[in-house]
C-alpha cells in the first residue's frame, strides 16, 4: 500500500468515526419517543407526542413532548380538591407527596455538592495564595475561582436562587437560601471554612 492510499485509509476512516460521532449526539424524535415511554412506563411509545428537539450544549438536548397521564383527585379538610396521586401508561398509581419529597432532596443534594465543589475551590485558592478569596457576592467569588480553581461556573442553586458568599482572607459563608429563597427559614444550606455547618449531609 503506498503512502498516497495509506493516507486516504485514514482520511476515510477518520470521516467514518467523525460521521458516526455526529448522529451520536443527534437525538431523533423516534428515539426520543420511545426513551420517554420507557422512562415513564408506557406500554406503547405511540403515546408519546414530540412537538420539538432542540440541542443542547455538548451532549444534552431539550425534547417538548406530550403524554397522556391520569391524575387521582381528593378533598382536603377544608373541602379543597388537590391532586394526590399520578399514573402514567400502565404504571401504579404514585403518590405526588413522595414524588416532590424525592425531588426536593435530590434539589438538596445536588446544590450541596455544588457548594462542596465551590468550597473545595477556595481551599485550594487559599493554599495557594494564603487567603480566602475576600468578596461580598457569589459573582465576585467565581470570578476569582474560575477556571484556574473551579471547572464550571456556579451561580445558582438547584432552585435557581443565586448563591450567598460573603469572604474575608481568614474565613467565609458560602449558602443557599434553599427551597424559599429566604434567609433564615431552616431549609439553608451553609458552608463555612470548608466545612458543611447547615443543610443536607450534615
Amino acid at each position: 500500500m503506498t503512502a498516497r492510499s495509506r493516507a486516504l485509509v485514514v482520511t476515510i476512516a477518520l470521516l467514518a468515526l467523525l460521521a458516526v460521532a455526529a448522529l451520536a449526539r443527534e437525538l431523533g424524535a423516534r428515539e426520543a419517543r420511545e426513551r420517554i415511554a420507557a422512562a415513564l412506563g408506557m406500554d406503547k411509545a405511540d403515546r408519546v407526542h414530540i412537538k420539538s428537539i432542540t440541542p443542547g450544549s455538548g451532549n444534552q438536548a431539550i425534547v417538548e413532548a406530550q403524554f397522556d397521564a391520569a391524575f387521582r383527585f381528593s378533598t382536603d379538610k377544608q373541602g379543597n380538591w388537590q391532586a394526590v396521586e399520578v399514573r402514567t401508561g400502565d404504571r401504579d398509581w404514585e403518590s405526588i407527596e413522595l414524588i416532590q419529597t424525592a425531588v426536593r432532596k435530590e434539589k438538596a443534594l445536588r446544590t450541596t455538592a455544588d457548594l462542596r465543589s465551590i468550597a473545595t475551590a477556595l481551599e485550594a485558592f487559599r493554599r495557594e495564595r494564603g487567603y480566602y478569596v475576600v468578596a461580598d457576592t457569589n459573582s465576585a467569588l467565581i470570578d476569582n475561582l474560575a477556571p484556574r480553581y473551579l471547572g464550571a461556573v456556579l451561580r445558582l442553586d438547584a432552585w435557581s436562587h443565586e448563591f450567598q458568599y460573603k469572604g474575608s482572607e481568614g474565613g467565609y459563608r458560602l449558602a443557599s437560601l434553599g427551597a424559599d429563597g429566604k434567609p433564615d427559614t431552616g431549609d439553608e444550606i451553609v458552608f463555612e471554612n470548608g466545612q458543611l455547618v447547615k443543610g443536607a449531609g450534615q
